[in-house]
């Protein structure tokens, strides 16, 4: 009889299940339409144009420059910033590299690079250090400041700026997440807006492993400290029986094999796959839940197969099941057949087939 503690258990998971299921139905959901469009970790399709088309005050929120402000504030952390006069993406250096940002005002001229995934470049920050102060001289003399952006706010590459320039370091982690709640207080009750900075907030918060989703996880309540040794027991106790289930799924096939008297070997991963010898190889894979079935050339295994040949052969294999497919160059056709489809008598008539191809019309 099953351990009490293994049916409590089983219970509390249907419990969860269940409760998870209502929250779908009440409408929780992780959907994103930003994330659709683009990878969250996409540094110019995503994370620039988003956070550009925020701070731009002719931007179409047409919020002028609320968010910019607050950005000055949260992000960049300066208090007498002066009067702003442009805000750019990718500004052209005099080496034609580009600054991610640029915020010029009567006292500072910003540039900000942002890293998501990307690696440094040689002399990437003191460049653009060296390019904006040029700029700057030539304007209003404004202070230099170079900020980098990165997930949790890690130090650039030495060879990116080789001690010779001072930078500050932001993350979205911390900044641009801080950023994003204080401009949606701003916009509570502009419900696009809100929407919108609630969409990116979802996806700053994965990409620094913050997001926790709107509907429970299965995977979060197993990793709990009450529930993980009992989960992983059954976790391994699921996977030997998987093991032992497949084994028993391709011993069917074994035995058929020898009532014909054919040669056959096992193969990887092993006692889970077996090849038959016939006129053609015959090949078994016992998955999860299905069988893989393919079918390979015998005097030339592993290579690819003639393709007239092919055309001849995948035509009688669609005939004995129409669920074979030509797949791909090293075989004639391949198949899968659920084990929930298929009883001993379908089984044998179909290996029995399988078989004899050759005198397949």
């Amino acid at each position: 009889m099953l351990d009490e503690k293994y049916i409590n258990f089983f219970e509390k998971i249907r419990l969860f299940k269940e409760e998870q299921k209502k929250q779908k139905q009440r409408g929780l959901n992780d959907y994103n339409m930003v994330n659709v469009v683009r990878k969250e970790n996409a540094e110019v399709g995503m994370h620039s144009n988003v956070i550009y088309s925020l701070i731009d005050p002719d931007g179409l929120h047409y919020q002028d420059d609320l968010f910019l402000q607050i950005f000055i504030k949260d992000v960049l952390e300066i208090n007498d910033f002066g009067n702003i006069l442009s805000v750019n993406a990718e500004e052209s250096t005099n080496e034609n590299r580009r600054v991610d940002f640029t915020i010029k005002s009567s006292n500072y001229y910003i540039g900000i690079e942002m890293k998501v995934d990307a690696g440094d470049l040689d002399n990437q920050i003191s460049h653009y250090y060296d390019d904006l102060k040029e700029k700057a001289s030539k304007d209003s003399n404004q202070e230099v400041i170079i900020y980098y952006l990165t997930k949790n706010g890690k130090d650039a590459s030495i060879y990116s700026h080789n001690n010779q320039v001072k930078y500050k370091k932001i993350s979205f982690e911390k900044h641009i997440l801080n950023w994003i709640e204080n401009c949606q207080k701003e916009v509570r009750n502009i419900t696009n807006l809100n929407e919108a900075f609630e969409n990116y907030k979802d996806i700053v918060k994965k990409i620094t492993n913050k997001y926790e989703g709107r509907v429970m996880s299965l995977e979060k309540e197993l990793l709990k400290k009450e529930n993980f040794g009992l989960a992983k027991e059954i976790s391994e106790a699921f996977q030997k029986a998987m093991l032992e289930y497949k084994e028993e799924q391709i011993n069917l096939i074994i035995n058929m094999v020898k009532e014909k008297g054919l040669e056959f070997k096992t193969c990887f991963p092993k006692d889970t796959s077996i090849e038959v010898l016939s006129e053609y190889i015959i090949k078994f894979l016992a998955r999860d839940d299905h069988y893989l079935i393919q079918v390979f050339d015998k005097t030339g295994y592993g290579l690819d197969v003639d393709k007239l040949k092919k055309d001849i052969i995948l035509k009688k294999l669609i005939n004995i099941d129409n669920r074979f497919k030509g797949v791909y160059s090293k075989v004639y056709g391949q198949m899968t057949i659920n084990y929930q489809d298929v009883n001993d008598e379908k089984l044998k008539d179909l290996f029995s087939k399988l078989i004899n191809l050759k005198d397949e019309k």
